[in-house]
């Protein structure tokens, strides 16, 4: 726009001005403070030139120079700058405009830096009425005054007014994030969370430092949070069980329109373009993202109330619909906002952030309670190193404590976590994580009784306390059979596919250190996994279907698939690829894309989207990302995090990911973690198991059974039935796994899927009756139950 504007224009006309400016904010927004001051100040003397020193686009120049100073920390040269604006506008605009108000708030908001908090109220007080008075009390920008002032407030010891202001502020915003939420994409909207989360990490610091044993603000401060958290989420939820009612039965096609352009942008992705197709490449790839978008927008619902959702999402609701003898336990991650800080004398706008837990018992609203568990940092290396020792016990990581040490971290952490709140528990619980907790496998921390917390504690896992509203919901859908999946054929080919998997494997290299992809350290990609066959015949002779494996495991089965199932098992590989190697996020892909391997370029592909970095492997994936052709029902053979959001799965009861690292995805400011855990939940599941490691086959086999059985034949709740069948696999001895794994018939039923499985088991047949081969959290605590933990209603057929 720059360029088209000077050439066209010419580099002295007012409009230019304008997209300089606009390319300085842009820069300045990206903490490019070095691009951006040349832009700015090419900007002002233009507009001085053209417009002269006393028009308010000059004024507006001024001000937006003096913010990136002050951006800068160079508040000395920011002042007479933002002095001058205000006067300039003040003579211009007059002294009741909303411009005059913003140069007011802008320079409170310098002097506020600076400590200079005597010159600072006054401006704060007059900007926030003239911005009343001209736009109304529910503007956002009334809103973003009412917080500047009390920030204001806090660092000059009036906590109690600041806490007033910020109340107000954030009932006013709830009405903005309504209206826009209305309007927007999924993806606006996590972003425009993670923009303004700050507000509500402000309000959480203010409750932290003054009113910690307060009622009424703790009160506050949940509220906030009930109505903050992760709501991203609950409006695609409430739009999708909209969309799904008779009253928009004319948006069907755009809505199938839309998965229709989300499933090519999904395949193309993994598209391995050259060097010459890489411009083009790009270019489909935004094309296909704005056709999304743009349909996304259409199928929104503007009458959709998302603030009456969120004011309905009260502590108060919430704690009278909590089964008797429940706690509800909800975690949140936050900055602790230095309100003493000044910017100007280099002190830091923040102390290390902390995690908080709301408690809040069943039936006893007036009881909920605010417990500050300490520094966040230490707590989430401390969970970090507690997954990968439970993940590789013996040893196999560096990172990895000897087993003393080990024992002490998992007791520290367990300390750091439940110490505090154990007083306020009951045997019931209801566990809302936040930030790395979401990746704890809380039900093996330890107690003081030397137990694991699962034998003491029944844990139940949601997103956000504001959750259980939801299950009383009537969802208008109909349902079909379970569907099971398992042990898909990754190398299905077209027939016309001429190179062989290891010509294909020799022209594409993998590197084994990508064992987000190369799971097998073999070589392919995605190896065989015989073993969840035998998952797959005994879990759904329980669910009285049919499996579905080798090539008909098709993609489509799931993403085209026209009813829910009741229920929907996978038994295949998952992936999650976190950060991002920094040499290909960095790649000049003009001369290296051709030097890759695929799945390097795999890497290539997706670092720009998370929906994209987590998924589970159907029939065909090999094949096409060693480049080969496969058939046309087989799609692309990924069932990526982008496909799961866009299918239907309303009316599902139940989704079972029997595969590795389902429960792993992105860390989003306000949000839950996007991948795979999330997208299901967001596509209509009621509840959804899923795994925050690699897990082994028959263990994994052997605890589904154990599942299934305590949930069909026992009618146990889904999140009970699930610690129970952890609890048998861990104290199951190899005297009872005689009878049904180890007989000599079961062990060549196995190896007709699998020899390895079936030397696994011969092995175990040789052990000592008493011996428990799967007595270690490896083999169970990977999985959780997230989502609605209450049993399977009858059966709809």
């Amino acid at each position: 726009a720059l360029a088209i504007r000077g050439k066209s224009l010419g580099t002295d006309h007012p409009d230019y001005a304008d997209s300089l400016n606009n390319l300085a904010v842009l820069y300045q927004s990206m903490g490019q403070y070095e691009q951006a001051l040349p832009l700015s100040l090419q900007a002002l003397e233009i507009r001085s030139k053209i417009l002269g020193t006393d028009h308010p686009d000059y004024a507006g120049s001024l001000n937006n120079l003096g913010g990136l100073y002050r951006s800068m920390g160079q508040y000395e040269q920011a002042l007479p700058l933002s002095l001058q604006a205000l006067a300039i506008r003040g003579k211009s605009l007059g002294t009741d405009h909303p411009g005059y108000a913003t140069s007011l708030n802008n320079l409170g908001g310098l002097y506020r830096s600076m400590g200079q908090y005597e010159q600072a109220l006054p401006l704060s007080l007059q900007a926030l009425a003239i911005r009343g008075k001209s736009l109304g009390t529910d503007h956002p920008n009334y809103a973003l005054f009412l917080n500047n002032l009390a920030l204001l407030y806090t660092a000059t010891n009036r906590p109690e007014e600041a806490l007033k202001l910020m109340q107000e502020a954030a009932d006013i915003d709830l009405k903005t994030i309504s209206t826009i939420f209305s309007i927007s994409t999924d993806k606006q909207r996590i972003n425009y969370l993670a923009e303004n989360y700050h507000k509500v990490e402000t309000f959480l610091s203010l409750v932290f430092q003054h009113f910690p044993n307060s009622p009424e603000a703790v009160q506050s401060a949940y509220k906030l949070i009930l109505r903050r958290k992760a709501i991203a989420t609950e409006t695609a939820i409430q739009q999708k069980i909209a969309l799904l009612s008779q009253q928009y039965a004319h948006l069907a096609p755009k809505l199938q329109q839309w998965q229709q352009i989300r499933q090519q942008l999904a395949k193309r992705c993994f598209d391995i373009p050259t060097p010459e197709q890489l411009p083009y490449y790009q270019q489909e790839i935004k094309s296909l993202e704005q056709q999304a978008e743009n349909l996304e927008r259409e199928l929104n619902i503007p009458e959709l109330n998302l603030e009456k959702e969120l004011q309905n999402a009260d502590f108060r609701t919430i704690a009278l619909e909590l089964p008797e003898g429940t706690t509800l336990i909800e975690f949140i991650r936050f900055n602790n906002y230095n309100f003493q800080a000044i910017p100007a004398n280099g002190d830091a706008a923040s102390f290390p952030p902390r995690y908080l837990a709301f408690i809040l018992p069943a039936q006893a609203p007036e009881q909920l309670t605010m417990i500050d568990l300490g520094e966040a940092e230490p707590i989430d290396k401390l969970v970090k190193e507690f997954r990968e020792s439970v993940e590789n016990p013996r040893g196999l990581s560096v990172a990895v404590f000897k087993k003393k040490e080990d024992i002490l971290s998992k007791i520290e952490l367990s300390q750091l976590i439940f110490d505090k709140i154990k007083p306020y528990l009951t045997q019931e619980l209801i566990i809302c994580p936040d930030g790395e907790l979401n990746c704890l496998p809380f039900e093996i921390l330890p107690t003081d009784k030397g137990s694991y917390l699962m034998d003491e504690y029944r844990c139940n896992f949601l997103n956000v306390g504001r959750d259980i509203l939801r299950f009383k919901a009537k969802i208008p859908a109909k349902v079909t059979y379970p569907l099971v999946i398992a042990n898909p054929d990754y190398n299905l080919a077209s027939p016309e596919n001429t190179p062989s998997t290891a010509e294909n494997e020799e022209k594409f290299p993998f590197k084994p250190s990508l064992r987000d992809l190369a799971t097998s350290r073999q070589g392919q990609i995605f190896n065989s996994l015989p073993g969840t066959e035998i998952e797959g015949e005994k879990i759904a002779k329980i669910l009285r279907v049919k499996p579905v494996t080798a090539a008909k495991a098709l993609k489509p089965l799931v993403s085209k698939a026209q009813k829910a199932p009741y229920i929907l098992h996978i038994a295949t590989h998952g992936y999650f690829l976190g950060d991002i190697t920094p040499e290909l996020d960095t790649i000049n892909q003009n001369f290296m894309l051709s030097s890759l391997s695929a799945s390097e370029r795999f890497q290539v592909g997706t670092r720009q989207n998370p929906l994209l970095r987590s998924g589970l492997a159907f029939a065909g994936v090999n094949t096409m990302l060693n480049g080969g052709k496969l058939p046309e029902e087989a799609e692309d053979g990924l069932l990526t995090s982008l496909d799961v959001q866009s299918i239907n799965l309303a009316g599902t009861e139940l989704v079972v990911t029997s595969a590795c690292e389902t429960a792993l995805g992105d860390l989003y400011t306000g949000e839950t973690l996007i991948g795979l855990r999330r997208s299901f939940i967001q596509a209509g599941a009621k509840t959804v198991i899923i795994s925050l490691w690699k897990v082994e086959d028959v263990a994994t086999t052997i605890l589904m059974q154990y599942f299934y059985y305590y949930l069909l034949k026992a009618k146990l709740s889904k999140a009970e039935a699930l610690r129970k069948a952890k609890s048998s696999l861990q104290r199951l001895t190899i005297a009872k796994m005689r009878s049904q794994w180890l007989t000599e018939d079961a062990i060549k039923s196995a190896e007709k899927h699998s020899i390895g499985t079936a030397a696994h088991l011969r092995e175990l047949s040789q052990k000592s009756d008493l011996e428990r081969p799967y007595e270690a959290p490896k083999y169970w605590a990977a999985f959780i139950c997230l989502g609605n933990p209450a049993g399977l209603p009858l059966l709809p057929f």
